[in-house]
């Protein structure tokens, strides 16, 4: 209709699309909902759109994406001019009625510091001198991703000693921690203006490092030393969040098993209870029955990660799962369709998954959790997983031993994304078999030789009947095999191997990589 008259479309529905605590009744907004619109209908009338504005994933010391085209995007007023300068490139954009602009940055070789200028009408509004090119790793989960460098075993030291140019972390850290108080109104009215991050790309010194994901840091130091370029590291995690939180509104309310998650979050048990008594506590002093919260389904997409808008990444790296362990099979929905939302977000089919698998603890459910996420390592394209269950606490969720994790998945994206000759995976079971009248043997995809962590006898390992009645069992390790004597008269119809929450296995193979929990019926 626009069209054909040719008048000019003001689009009130991107505004107020991520705000539903605007809309008590889901169609009439409330007095700052109006306010939005007002303001949007003013701007579009008027040209003014408050002057230049820069999309918050670029600043001074970023990283930018080798071999990727980059655009730096914003808002500014109607016919403004927009020029950019960088590594001696120009481009221009005019404005158009939406204030909306968007320019190319070119490609050029990895390394620097790159300068970057960026003119309004002539005026230098950017004038930044410090601009890498390498390699951007987009780092997200919940606490043990967030778990800072300092917090881990000998952190402080690594803290210590961390200066490094080529090295960079941008650190979209919460207003306000999820733990258990009441936030203030302040607070409060930023939570629901989706003002919940904030933060810019920093060089890597001890007090940036001391303060960032551990996990994230060792796996990014890796990266640098093996591939010789510089290293872009974005946080953006929450502790126990699920799930949910991180996949974009449209994919939750067009799928069919997740859209009744994202209108009935507080009182449906997909959402694991805690989680959602924690959101109760911290919202509890405000008056808005729309109140939002971090834990609520899409909001970590809206308010943190949306902002990387047309910053493209190498791949993600992905540490989560605590809050949704106790349902495994909802997981199994949940998880294909996150990197499925973020994979069309950034426009790439095949952006890498780099995740690790839980740890161990004493708590039900966690053996089956970590054989689903090992399943669908194995079933999602371009989706690779580190086991971590030799490394877990019986009591603490968050086990210190950080720079272990971090090293196992830079192998895996060293080996997988990059193509460089390391070994990634311990032994990986492909299927039980059946040798003779009373022999089987568990087959692994690698021509390594197994052994034990420890020198001693395989733990861990059991076998069930007809009757699913699971009993241990021991196997003797040869080459790429476990060979088990079935000295029992009942036929063996399942085997599995570190089946506990918290597992004692010590399967490993020669390059000291861990097997991970799994199970296998006989054939």
């Amino acid at each position: 209709m626009a069209k054909s008259c040719g008048a000019e479309i003001i689009d009130l529905h991107t505004p107020l699309y991520s705000r539903p605590d605007l809309f008590a009744d889901a169609l009439h907004p409330d007095i700052e909902g109006a306010g939005i619109i007002a303001n949007t209908i003013g701007a579009a009338i008027t040209g003014n759109y408050g002057g230049f504005k820069l999309s918050p994933a670029f600043s001074e010391h970023m990283v930018l994406q080798r071999d990727k085209p980059v655009e730096i995007s914003g808002t500014a007023n109607s016919q403004d001019r927009i020029k950019l300068n960088f590594a001696g490139i120009t481009s221009q954009f005019i404005t158009g009625p939406d204030g909306k602009w968007h320019l190319a940055v070119p490609q050029v070789i990895a390394g620097g510091p790159y300068k970057m200028q960026i003119l309004v009408n002539g005026q230098i509004v950017v004038d930044w001198n410090d601009i890498l090119v390498g390699e951007v790793w987009f780092c997200s989960g919940q606490s043990n991703m967030v778990f800072r460098l300092d917090q881990s075993q000998n952190g402080k030291e690594e803290s210590e000693n961390a200066l490094d140019e080529n090295l960079r972390f941008l650190n979209f850290r919460e207003i306000a921690e999820t733990s258990d108080t009441k936030w203030d109104s302040t607070t409060l009215k930023k939570v629901d203006q989706l003002q919940y991050f904030k933060g810019a790309w920093e060089k890597c010194d001890p007090k940036e490092a001391a303060g960032f994901s551990a996990i994230a840091y060792h796996f990014g130091k890796e990266l640098k030393e093996r591939l010789h370029v510089p290293i872009g590291l974005i946080q953006v995690a929450v502790g126990g969040a699920p799930a949910e939180s991180f996949i974009d509104r449209y994919s939750l309310e067009h799928h069919p098993q997740l859209v009744n998650v994202l209108y009935n979050w507080s009182s449906n048990d997909f959402i694991m209870e805690w989680c959602r008594q924690r959101a109760m506590a911290n919202i509890s002093s405000g008056n808005n029955l729309l109140q939002r919260h971090p834990y609520m389904p899409a909001y970590i997409f809206e308010a943190g990660i949306s902002r990387f808008q047309g910053y493209p990444v190498k791949g993600v790296l992905w540490y989560q799962g605590e809050s949704n362990a106790h349902n495994m099979e909802h997981h199994e929905v949940v998880f294909p369709e996150l990197i499925r939302s973020w994979r069309q977000f950034w426009k790439n089919d095949k952006l890498p998954f780099v995740f690790a698998q839980l740890s161990s603890i004493q708590r039900p459910g966690w053996e089956l959790f970590r054989d689903s996420q090992r399943r669908m390592a194995g079933e999602i394209p371009a989706c690779y997983m580190s086991v971590t269950s030799d490394l877990g606490d019986s009591l603490n969720v968050h086990p210190i031993r950080k720079k272990e994790v971090g090293h196992r998945l830079a192998l895996q994206a060293l080996q997988k994304v990059y193509g460089q000759a390391v070994k990634a995976d311990g032994p990986m079971p492909l299927k039980a078999t059946r040798v003779g009248k009373s022999s089987i043997e568990i087959i692994f995809n690698q021509d390594q030789k197994l052994q034990t962590s420890d020198g001693q006898s395989l733990l861990e390992l059991d076998a069930a009947g007809s009757d699913e009645v699971f009993y241990s069992i021991s196997g003797e390790l040869k080459d790429n095999k476990i060979t088990i004597l079935n000295k029992t008269d009942q036929d063996i119809r399942q085997v599995r191997y570190g089946w506990r929450p918290f597992s004692r296995g010590n399967l490993i193979n020669c390059y000291g990589l861990p097997a991970s929990t799994f199970s296998l019926i006989v054939n």
